[in-house]
Parts: C-alpha cells; structure tokens; sequence
C-alpha cells in the first residue's frame, strides 16, 4: 500500500471530477490516499470522500476574477496577491501537521500547484495529471490575434511547477510533446456519464457558465421558432416560447445532455469530453480571455467536432444548425474518451517510479 497526496486545483469541476474518478482508483486499489483541495474542489471532494475512507483537507489555492464574464487578469493578480500571506499560514501548517506526519511515497497534483512545490521542495516524487499542460508540452496552431491571453495563459502554467517525474497531459487531440517526461493521454468521463445511454432528441442543450445576458439570447433563439432549447446556468426557469429554463440538478442536466440533438456552451474541457463520448455536436463559445478554452473550441471545429464562435449570434447559431446533422468525423487525430486507455498510461508511469505503486484492483 502506498500514501498518496492528491492535491486539486479549485477552479472549475473539471479537476474535482477527474480527481474524484482517478482518486476512486487509487483507494480501490488498496492504497492510503489524502486528498487536498480549495474553493469547489475543498467542497467537491468532502461531498465523496472522509474519513474511513480517505482524508480530506484545506490547501490555499488560486482563484480568477471575472468582470462582465471574462477573465480579468489584473484584477486576478491583485486579489491572489493580497490573499498570499494568509494562505501561505495556511499551507504552512497544512505541510506541518498534516504532510510530514503522513510521509508521502507520491504526490500527484490536477493543476495544483503548492501540494506540487512542497513534494519537489522535499524530493518526493510527483506526477501532473491535468489538460492546461496541453499549451506549453504540446505544438499547437496558435491565432496571431490571441497572442496576450496565451503567453498569459503559458507562464502562469509554466510557472504552476516544475521537476514532475511525468506530465500526463489529457486532451482530445494527437499532438506532438515537447519534452520526454511528457505522454498523452484521452479524455476520461464520470461513471454517471459513461452509464447513459445517449439518443438524438429534438432539443438543443445550452449551459451558460455566466448566467448573463439572457434576454438578448432568447432574441436570439426566438428567430429559430421550429428549434426547442433547454437551458441551464441562468437565475430563471419556466417555459418561454422555444425555450425552456432550468433548475440546477445534476440529474436532469446530465438526462438532457444524452437526449440533446446539440450543445451550446463555454469550451470547458470537462463538459467538451462528456459531449465526445456521448456523440453530441457542440457549438462552443470560449470563455474571453481564457487560453485554454479558446484552443479547445478551436480545434472542435478543426477536427470536425462542432463549431467555436467567440459569441452566439443569428448567423453562429444558424452555421450550427446547417451542419448538425453530420456524422461524427473519422479523423485518426482525435482521442475519444477511454478510462481504460487512461488508466493503463498512468499504469505505466507509475511503473516507472523508484517504488512502483500498482492500481490493479483485486
């Protein structure tokens, strides 16, 4: 049995349910493993796992500011600045009383950085398992007009850590690495998700992460009177004309993610993989000024995925609509999603650890 650290970032759900799915893994498997977390992950994780069954604590973590639904980068640096010296109080004594007493033989960390400094700091070995290493291991195609948000985008990851043993790098498209310590690996997808059984409905899915700007899309999706569309992220719910607002609930989201003819949403990668392994077009709309999600939707649409817009307007809806019929592309490039094509990487690097630690389950 080994003691694993499992440090997530706490932006987003794509870390906390990717963790969670990989972490499952791990306490199957037979090892000890305490996980660490802020914001949504801190949340996230305490909802699956505590004590008997895996410890859970509170690591300082980063966090984005947005101003009018985008990412503000001053006003992001300003504030991670000014909550500095108490995190790092707050981290102290999580690597005090919680870290060295449990004495890792591994840490592996989604995208979180001080859980990846500290194994480096005491020469414990750690592994990257995340998608934002995508923009600075990978050789991508880059548009001249995004050139501020990705050099923004590759220093903060470049400086998120260094001196991993491996950098798994999930994505859903071949491309080539730049550095030996680097694999790719497909997408995974949540058990709930892998359990539905998708149909072709005659909805559309929109899920907004902002929950702004409603009435101008309803404008918008009112010229399409013969379309219906289920929305989710927006402070309303009831039926309007073609379009039908929902409750928050994991349960009818995920019952019309499988039943949609399409999705319409930010470019996210969590949500991109469910659409993948469930066949479902997407018109994806990144969110202004995130790097990560502005080459996603760029290469759904290279790829023949869906299309990527930086808006939703009359004229992106209808280029959607005018080609969701197609069939799902061929391309050899693209790496649906497969938890055991993904399982059976980290397998391999694990392998390759001075201890070797299995996730074979008995």
């Amino acid at each position: 049995m080994a003691k694993i650290i499992y440090g997530v970032a706490g932006e987003g759900f794509g870390h906390s349910s990717r963790s969670h799915l990989i972490g499952q893994r791990l306490i199957d498997a037979g090892h000890n493993v305490m996980f660490v977390g802020s914001k949504k992950s801190l949340l996230y994780l305490k909802q699956y796992f505590g004590p008997p069954k895996a410890d859970v604590r509170e690591i300082f973590g980063l966090s984005f500011a947005y101003v009018n639904g985008r990412i503000d980068k001053s006003e992001t640096l300003k504030r991670n600045l000014l909550n500095l010296p108490e995190g790092n109080k707050l981290n102290d004594a999580l690597f005090k009383n919680y870290f060295e007493p449990f004495g890792p033989d591994l840490v592996i960390s989604d995208f979180e950085p001080f859980s990846a400094w500290w194994a480096w700091r005491n020469r414990v070995p750690f592994i990257s398992i995340d998608h934002e290493h995508v923009l600075t291991l990978c050789e991508l195609e880059h548009q001249t007009k995004n050139w501020f948000s990705r050099i923004t985008a590759s220093v903060v990851t470049e400086c998120h850590y260094v001196g991993a043993v491996a950098y798994i790098v999930i994505n859903f498209f071949d491309a080539p690495l730049r550095i030996d310590s680097a694999v790719l690996a497909p997408p995974v997808v949540r058990p709930i998700v892998q359990g539905l059984q998708a149909s072709r409905g005659e909805h559309l899915l929109i899920y907004s992460t902002s929950g702004k700007g409603v009435e101008g899309l309803q404008a918008t999706l009112g010229k399409f009177s013969g379309q219906k569309f289920c929305l989710y992220g927006f402070k309303k719910s009831g039926e309007y004309n073609n379009c039908v607002f929902k409750e928050r609930s994991t349960e009818g989201f995920l019952a019309d993610l499988a039943g949609a003819r399409g999705v319409i949403a930010s470019a996210g990668f969590s949500l991109l993989s469910e659409c993948m392994h469930l066949k479902k077009p997407m018109c994806l709309l990144p969110v202004a000024g995130q790097y990560e999600q502005i080459i996603n939707a760029h290469y759904i649409e290279k790829l023949g995925l869906g299309v990527s817009a930086e808006k939703l307007d009359e004229d992106v809806l209808g280029r959607f609509l005018n080609q969701i019929d197609k069939p799902m592309p061929s391309d050899e490039s693209i790496l649906w999603p497969d938890n055991d094509k993904f399982f059976g990487i980290l397998q391999d690097v694990l392998n390759t650890l001075h201890k070797p630690i299995s996730i074979a389950i008995s």
